[in-house]
């Protein structure tokens, strides 16, 4: 690598980037689903592992194959947002049958709601700081704090209407 290009940073939980972080929820997603369908015998037990069974594969595809990140990130977010909505809104109004039923519904609301949240934080921090530059994945920290530095020239039309 060249010693004038510095490797921009990117957004990690805990030394995990967001596809392998991905990847962990919808491996616990899955065993949340697995351990109450097991504990209940109830079909509907497996919500979660549907949910984490997309989370999973849209983690992979991103962690194999870097081309597909935004889809396969777009994939997963859409997927945290969903099963934290149907989770909380099952818990909310009442449609849980049991108290078991209650405790899976708010767990997996936690687990992709904090899912979803750390994928809007990843979002923010890669956004475009200036409106010419491209969004990344990361900052380039070092060329940020230049533009900020020396924004460059200013250009001013003044338009008489005489």
């Amino acid at each position: 690598m060249n010693g004038d290009v510095k490797p921009m940073q990117k957004y990690n939980i805990s030394g995990l980037a967001i596809p392998q972080l991905t990847v962990l929820t919808g491996a616990l997603m899955v065993f949340l689903g697995l351990v109450f369908f097991v504990h209940t015998d109830y079909l509907t037990a497996l919500f979660p592992t549907l949910f984490g069974g997309l989370l999973l594969f849209a983690g992979i595809v991103s962690v194999r194959r870097p081309d597909l990140n935004a889809l396969s990130m777009h994939i997963a977010v859409v997927a945290s947002l969903v099963s934290t909505a149907l989770g909380l809104t099952s818990a909310l109004f009442g449609t849980w049958t049991t108290t078991t039923s209650l405790v899976e519904q708010l767990l997996m609301s936690a687990i992709t709601g904090a899912h979803l949240y750390v994928c809007i934080a990843a979002y923010r921090f890669g956004k475009a700081r200036f409106p010419d530059d491209s969004q990344t994945c990361g900052i380039d920290v070092e060329a940020v704090a230049e533009r900020t530095k020396s924004p460059g020239p200013v250009s001013v039309v003044a338009i008489s209407l005489e």
